[in-house]
């Protein structure tokens, strides 16, 4: 778990740096990523974007009631959408979850007004997030 934790914090690590730090040798730490890679554990490498940078600082969290016969149409559509970040099937008072950002805010009241009017949609629980107190480690907000 030493050397997930060194590259979770820093994935351009390098194999040296992450042996200094977990007290194994250079070839054990290569040894063992390349295990984690076979294995599926790690499945791959990739960017840790900060979104307040990039001007997108409206991050919400969005649960649907819906239909079931109409989930996997709404399941599509909100795949496709490029300010759906993620998308999750819940057990609840939810049957689906997911995290949106947006520039502005007049960008999430389109969003809510214009995609969530959908055919099947039951119901909405709409959670602006205000701060955070520990940061997503993938989208940095």
């Amino acid at each position: 778990m030493n050397i997930i934790k060194c590259l979770t914090e820093d994935g351009r690590s390098t194999y040296k740096k992450i042996a200094d730090e977990t007290g194994v040798s250079e070839a054990t730490v290569k040894n063992r990523i390349d295990k984690l890679i076979e294995t599926g554990v790690i499945k791959k490498f990739t960017v840790m974007l900060d979104y307040h940078m990039l001007g997108r600082a409206i991050k919400s969290f969005i649960g649907l009631k819906v239909q079931p016969t109409k989930l996997q149409d709404i399941v599509e559509h909100m795949k496709a959408h490029p300010d759906v970040f993620v998308l999750y099937r819940t057990s609840g008072d939810v049957d689906l979850l997911f995290e949106v950002i947006f520039e502005k805010m007049e960008d999430l009241n389109e969003f809510l007004e214009t995609e969530l009017a959908l055919d099947g949609i039951l119901g909405t629980v709409v959670t602006i997030v205000i701060g955070p107190y520990k940061r997503c480690p993938w989208t940095g907000l």
